[in-house]
């Protein structure tokens, strides 16, 4: 297998750049373009975002699926890094249209969502599947894993300021709806952009899956996932540090409103944990060569679980919490920019194991976990506000609404943290260096 080139290793991680940049007018905006843009009932509002949510979560393993079982005749990974973002531009601009009454509107912008992030998911598998395809050097691997991490951090970065900025000056352009489906355009470009160049520096790769995939039954996909104690331990372990993240992610402005007494606080703190994050991702390869995978991972995690005991102990103000923040998602970043290598090192144990290659499905998993941990923060979290009795419609918070969301926002994630690396230290056993053993004997067997 070829080594990677300077070309990949210049541009690798641009993908998720864009992607970032994209889904954060999704994730931002989706709902109250519903609400108070289209000005769609607040029930069909609902209805929209829960289950194309639900619908979404499926479509992720569901795209990894789909890559196993279809391939082209120039490569089976690659291919989809063109051809699944022009498809999503199309659906993701429907997803920010009105038309019709209140009830058609609501089918055709369903429609867009689902479809637009079923061709999201099928990037995203791909392009971590390419992980596999570009090299069988781990540490390559580990450096393509954590470029995707680094690069998906920046892409937050970047787009915490620039989807606010497209959205308001096409605001003052064009008026409600128009305003959100150009801005759907524009995002959409731009991923599209980005996913060509990580397309055009990968060129003379991927040539040697032409004839994977038709052999594989969705009965073996489903074997090779279950009966792999590596990839189960790594998604729990991956499900459980995402809630955290993701904790910390939203109760920032309520920590930022009842503690510190300032919600304007919120946003700098929150670019703050994002560039930890990237920070950490873009060194982790470089660790992980010296600790390993698995031990960079743990790192990473107790790193994070340290800083932020101390963090709670200390009860940090703004310039502290600032501080805190950001060397714990140095570390945590560590650990999230290996993400991609640890599911890549699971789908080779599997491939090694049964003789089946199901590198796309193992991959799309990784897509589930993201889900997962998204949708499972959105249940925990409103339990644990109301646990606390918070009154959003309070103006001056008492010592124990403070304490409340103090333990919200450091002993929920140190909870989450520590049971996390459970399943991960019981169930995950693969060393860097079984890997090359593994894909040696994968070659003999082919």
């Amino acid at each position: 297998m070829p080594r990677i080139n300077t070309a990949i290793r210049s541009v690798w991680g641009v993908s998720e750049i864009g992607f970032s940049i994209a889904a954060t007018l999704e994730t931002a905006f989706f709902l109250f373009f519903l609400t108070d843009v289209a000005q769609l009932p607040l029930a069909i509002s609902g209805i929209i975002a829960a289950s194309a949510s639900a619908v979404d979560t499926v479509s992720a393993l569901l795209a990894g699926v789909f890559i196993d079982k279809f391939h082209f005749k120039k490569g089976k990974y690659r291919p989809w890094l063109i051809i699944a973002p022009i498809i999503a531009m199309v659906f993701f601009i429907m997803c920010f249209t009105k038309v019709g009454g209140d009830v058609v509107a609501g089918i055709v912008i369903s429609i867009g969502y689902v479809v637009s992030h079923f061709c999201w998911n099928i990037t995203y598998a791909g392009i971590r599947s390419m992980t596999n395809v570009l090299t069988d050097e781990p540490s390559e691997r580990a450096f393509l894993s954590g470029r995707l991490g680094a690069g998906a951090a920046l892409g937050r970065v970047i787009a915490s300021k620039l989807v606010p900025l497209i959205t308001t000056s096409l605001a003052a352009l064009v008026s409600g709806v128009l305003a959100y489906s150009i801005c759907a355009a524009v995002v959409s470009i731009i991923y599209i952009i980005a996913m060509a160049i990580c397309f055009f520096a990968t060129k003379g790769y991927d040539t040697e899956t032409k004839s994977e995939g038709k052999k594989i039954s969705f009965k073996a996909m489903g074997k090779n996932i279950v009966t792999n104690p590596n990839l189960i331990g790594v998604v729990l372990h991956d499900i459980l540090r995402l809630i955290a993240y993701y904790t910390v992610a939203a109760g920032t402005a309520y920590y930022a409103k009842v503690v510190l007494g300032d919600a304007s606080a919120s946003g700098t703190i929150l670019m703050m944990f994002y560039l930890g994050c990237f920070v950490g991702s873009f060194i982790a390869a470089r660790v992980a060569k010296k600790l390993g995978t698995k031990n960079t991972s743990i790192l990473g995690v107790v790193g994070w679980l340290v800083i932020w005991i101390i963090a709670y102990v200390l009860q940090p103000g703004y310039v502290l919490l600032n501080v805190l923040l950001v060397l714990s998602q140095v570390f945590f970043g560590l650990a999230y920019g290996l993400s991609a290598n640890l599911y890549s090192m699971c789908a080779t144990w599997s491939h090694w194991k049964t003789g089946e290659n199901t590198l796309g499905t193992t991959m799309s998993i990784m897509t589930v976990s993201v889900k997962l941990g998204v949708t499972l923060r959105a249940i925990i979290l409103p339990a644990f506000l109301s646990l606390v009795a918070y009154d959003a419609t309070a103006t001056v918070f008492d010592a124990a609404a403070i304490a409340g969301i103090e333990q919200m926002y450091f002993l929920l994630p140190i909870g989450l943290l520590v049971v996390s690396l459970i399943p991960f230290l019981l169930l995950f056993k693969i060393k860097d260096s079984d890997i090359t053993k593994m894909n040696e004997e994968i070659a003999q067997k082919a």
